[in-house]
């Protein structure tokens, strides 16, 4: 498997945790009214979805665009992890997988032309030591 492969693969991977995130954050009972348990689609709607999916739209960024990944994966997971500081007492947490997976994609992505380069070719026989 190329390492450019394995970076699209890790890329993909924080794209599809960040959905399970945005369902888990909808659909797992986190609020609580009057003394019970409700998810946060039922208390705020679905128009919550919105601003919870923002996280999502833009870990898909690498993923989707032809040119410099590496450096776009790089500025994404550093804007991840500022949204995860600044909402760390809320839901910032549960998208920290993300942006773990967005940095490893990105690494992949700057080790990609080197590593997946074909080999020079092998003269041995004609080499003068």
């Amino acid at each position: 498997m190329t390492v450019a492969r394995q970076a699209r693969l890790w890329q993909w991977a924080a794209v599809a945790y960040g959905i399970c995130a945005v369902l888990f954050l909808a659909y797992f009972p986190s609020m609580t009214v009057q003394g019970e348990q409700y998810p946060m689609i039922q208390v705020l709607g679905p128009g919550m979805l919105v601003p919870v999916a923002v996280p999502v739209v833009v870990t898909a960024l690498p993923a989707l665009l032809p040119w410099k990944k590496a450096l776009v994966a790089w500025i994404v997971a550093g804007a991840l992890l500022v949204f995860i500081i600044a909402t760390a007492l809320s839901v910032g947490l549960v998208y920290l997988p993300s942006a773990v997976f967005t940095g490893v994609a990105a690494y992949l992505h700057g080790r990609a032309p080197i590593e997946d380069a074909p080999p020079e070719p092998d003269d041995w026989p004609n080499r003068r030591l």
